[in-house]
């Protein structure tokens, strides 16, 4: 008799959050395998960022729907359970604590992701992220208010890894980048990858995305309307519909 298959590594099925008559995401559903990188694109207001909140639960949760992350149901879990349980995530805007070091700003991350021991441990695992995103030695004593805003994303990136994730969700780390800083953004969520990590990418520049994601999903008012390779999805009409609209 044959096995079952096994279950996606995260699934997703029906995720719906609604405020007031508007359905920002509208029973949405996919699935994600171990290691992939899943872009996320979409027209401004499409639900992209708000699919995110309801993965996380932050900062609210899902209407209704599952989130299956290693075959356990997680959408009512408080949103710090998920993130010790190997989702985490950035945002769109680079979320630092300004007056702190920059490096504080990741011990932060260390000291309540479930990842807490001796100080010279807390802070070996923050140098450790910093250096993995490849954020320079030489400023993590800086406040991270005055870093440029690659750096503060770096910063922020590294808040993430340093919970140990297995899954990490990036909303825009392009956004305002200049091209040398999306070419070096692109070398480091294909290093996450190498390294192991699965990646849900939200992103607008469509390059960046279409070169470093496995698969493209598309949302346009709230509903998924294409799933596919790069490629396919890229020259699906009803894409180039919802990018165009009746320039198509």
């Amino acid at each position: 008799m044959a096995s079952a298959a096994p279950s996606p590594f995260l699934q997703i099925d029906k995720l719906t959050k609604a405020f007031g008559a508007l359905k920002a995401v509208d029973a949405v559903s996919f699935s994600v395998s171990e290691g992939e990188i899943l872009g996320i694109a979409g027209p401004n207001g499409s639900g992209k960022s708000t699919l995110f909140n309801i993965i996380t639960n932050i900062p609210f949760r899902a209407d209704s729907g599952r989130t299956v992350f290693k075959g356990r149901e997680i959408q009512s879990l408080a949103n710090h359970d998920i993130a010790r349980l190997g989702l985490a995530r950035t945002f769109q805007r680079e979320t630092v604590f300004p007056t702190l070091r920059s490096i504080d700003n990741v011990l932060l991350a260390v000291e309540n992701g479930g990842h807490a021991g001796a100080k010279r441990d807390n802070e070996a695992r923050a140098e450790a992220a910093l250096d993995l995103t490849g954020f320079p030695a030489t400023m993590h004593n800086t406040p991270a208010g005055g870093l440029p805003i690659f750096h503060r994303k770096l910063v922020m990136i590294a808040g993430a890894l340093a919970l140990d994730p297995a899954v990490v969700l990036l909303d825009e780390p392009a956004a305002s980048l200049t091209e040398g800083e999306i070419d070096k953004m692109r070398t480091l969520i294909l290093k996450l990858r190498d390294a192991g990590t699965t990646i849900l990418l939200i992103e607008h520049v469509l390059p960046l995305l279409t070169s470093v994601s496995d698969r493209l999903i598309v949302l346009d008012q709230g509903t998924l309307i294409s799933e596919g390779t790069p490629g396919d999805v890229i020259a699906d009409p009803r894409v180039v519909e919802a990018y165009l609209g009746g320039a198509a």
